[in-house]
């Protein structure tokens, strides 16, 4: 498909104190091979140099538009989301964290997908790891098909957040606050069991920073708590049946995570995930 066929596409980016890698992300989407879009960008209360380097890239681009929270939302950017998606225009929405990179061909391979398969609400992709320099440090790979990342939830969150493009004719938010974290993880499943179809598109079409400032890297028993009660939550609301060795492995990573004290606890966790391939 000719990429001048592709409709308005909406990139949602909520930022919080996000100056450090923050201009790297803006010039990845600026950077698209496909440029018929809008970059809402959301600032959630921001106290570094976030706001000046907002107000700097918007006078270059005009696609950029920019949003403003004066408290912080919280939520790991879920809260500011939402709210920018209510301005968004565009048929679409791409999601993308103020700390990672879009490759060139992103929107378009995705907006392209969604558009061949009127039947997928939401496209995500692979990730490349990335660390605090830019260096590629791995891959994590997703399933494909709907029927996969079905079977996966339990075990893990099978599509990643910062990678995907989705529908803009929801009638509600698409996440829906009920948990201290990762209700991304809980509102990405609730849409599934309401039958909207997903995919992953087998290509690395963002790279995912990780360094020690990550919202998910902090607090990790109380956040794993409430990845625990989001899994309980697909069984006794959805009668979500996880395959017995997904429940031995979530035991597993919870026996890691109450072992190590915390400071341990991120190279130990991950450690774990790469195990047991979770």
């Amino acid at each position: 498909m000719h990429q001048n066929d592709l409709p308005l596409i909406s990139v949602i980016m909520p930022v919080y104190n996000g100056e450090r890698f923050l201009a790297e992300a803006i010039e990845s989407i600026l950077a698209q091979e496909y440029t018929n879009f809008e970059l809402l960008i959301l600032d959630n209360g921001s106290t570094d140099g976030t706001p000046d380097l907002l107000s700097h890239f918007a006078r270059l681009d005009s696609r950029i538009r920019l949003l403003h929270e004066p408290n912080p939302l919280g939520y790991g950017g879920e809260v500011a989301s939402n709210i920018a998606t209510k301005q968004a225009k565009g048929k679409f929405i791409a999601k993308l964290d103020s700390d990672d990179i879009a490759t060139p061909d992103r929107l378009a391979k995705q907006a392209g997908y969604l558009m061949d398969h009127p039947d997928v609400f939401l496209v995500g992709s692979q990730l490349t790891l990335i660390n605090e320099r830019g260096q590629v440090t791995g891959t994590r790979l997703y399933p494909l098909t709907h029927e996969e990342i079905y079977n996966e939830f339990y075990l893990r969150f099978p599509i990643a957040n910062p990678a995907i493009m989705y529908r803009n004719d929801l009638s509600e938010d698409l996440y829906q606050i009920r948990f201290p974290h990762f209700n991304d993880y809980y509102s990405l499943f609730r849409l599934l069991q309401e039958g909207y179809r997903v995919y992953n598109l087998p290509e690395t079409l963002t790279a995912y920073r990780v360094h020690t400032t990550n919202t998910v890297f902090t607090n990790l028993r109380t956040k794993w708590r409430s990845n625990v009660a989001i899994k309980k939550a697909f069984v006794h609301e959805f009668g979500y049946s996880p395959p017995w060795i997904h429940q031995l492995k979530i035991v597993a990573i919870t026996w890691v995570i109450n072992l190590f004290p915390e400071p341990m606890l991120i190279k130990s966790m991950n450690k774990a995930r790469q195990l047991i391939n979770a």
